[in-house]
């Protein structure tokens, strides 16, 4: 969880930890904020981000981030 950590991090939002759940759906992070953990995800994984992974429930908990991630980076 330290990899999705780094990412919030990254974008400023170092106060959002793993223990913290419904990020988006209570307001926590917002649209931006999902715009720029793409471009961190795109950066750190040198790999485009498909826009299938791109939706709200993939951003609601770091559990559900980092499995989007390792799915979307098989």
């Amino acid at each position: 969880m330290q990899d999705i950590k780094e990412l919030f991090v990254a974008i400023g939002k170092p106060n959002v930890d793993e223990n913290m759940q419904n990020l988006l759906s209570d307001g926590i992070i917002d649209s931006m904020d999902i715009m720029m953990l793409v471009f961190e995800i795109e950066k750190r994984y040198k790999k485009p981000l498909k826009s299938e992974f791109i939706i709200n429930e993939c951003f609601e908990s770091f559990e559900t981030i980092a499995a989007m991630i390792d799915k979307a980076m098989q």
